[in-house]
């Protein structure tokens, strides 16, 4: 028992040494305390860098064409995909908005533009389409447009998918591929400087031209939303049917 209780007696004194050498040296920390100042420097730091993205996001930086990939394959849900007839004609109308200033280009500018559109449901009374969206089918990742299809039908605005991100942007007159462009039927109005600058070119685009080819291009999407979309919607699509012949078996 006196060879244990001389044991412990040195272990508490070389303790007790350590610390007093440590308060001389001014290096003596409480546990608690650094493990709360932990915690505090750790919440700060996320706040910190919470706020940092916000304040980019406000200011326009974070956008998430910036993350977004040309893929080698179209995503799975690119339906209804205009058929190549129509590609020249989507790019052709493209290049007529983007003159007129009729065409909102980008993810986060679309998704803003849809949603100030009303929204649509069963029983609302027949509307002329408030826009149309073109959206590219060659993005990775597809998280990124795969909300589109869903928003564009809340608030009856109709919908296409192309084959090309790159071929979208060249069209819609940016110095980067697009994966989103939304066509209006009618061009914003320019006042002072940018109605002077903009006067040549628009004079080489006739609205009405315009319009009238944008009405033709909605039809078309909605047509091809009746054969593309509807069928797999109702469950009446012959690979829906196949699946549950053979499920049924």
């Amino acid at each position: 028992m006196g060879s244990t209780d001389k044991i412990k007696k040195e272990k508490k004194d070389k303790k007790e040494k350590k610390v007093v050498l440590s308060e001389d040296a001014g290096v003596k920390k409480d546990k608690k305390e650094s493990k709360k100042e932990k915690k505090d420097k750790t919440e700060k730091l996320a706040k910190a860098v919470e706020a940092h993205l916000e304040k980019k996001e406000k200011e326009g930086s974070v956008d998430p064409e910036d993350v977004v990939k040309t893929a080698e394959e179209l995503v799975p849900f690119a339906l209804p995909l205009a058929d190549d007839k129509t590609h020249k004609k989507i790019y052709k109308l493209i290049k007529k908005g983007a003159k007129l200033k009729s065409i909102h280009r980008g993810v986060k500018e679309c998704e803003k533009a849809i949603k100030k559109c009303p929204l649509r449901t069963a029983a609302s009374p027949p509307a002329d389409a408030p826009g149309l969206v073109i959206i590219a089918g060659d993005i990775s990742p597809m998280d990124v447009i795969m909300h589109f299809p869903i928003l564009c039908e809340e608030h009856g605005v109709p919908y296409l998918y192309i084959r090309s991100r790159a071929d979208l942007g060249v069209a819609a007159c940016t110095k980067r591929a697009t994966s989103v462009v939304m066509l209006k039927p009618e061009g914003k109005k320019s006042t002072g400087k940018d109605a002077k600058k903009d006067d040549g070119e628009d004079k080489k685009v006739d609205p009405a031209e315009y319009l009238e080819a944008y009405k033709e291009l909605v039809k078309t999407a909605q047509k091809q939303w009746n054969v593309q979309v509807e069928p797999w919607v109702k469950g009446t699509h012959p690979m829906q049917i196949e699946a549950r012949s053979k499920g049924s078996a």
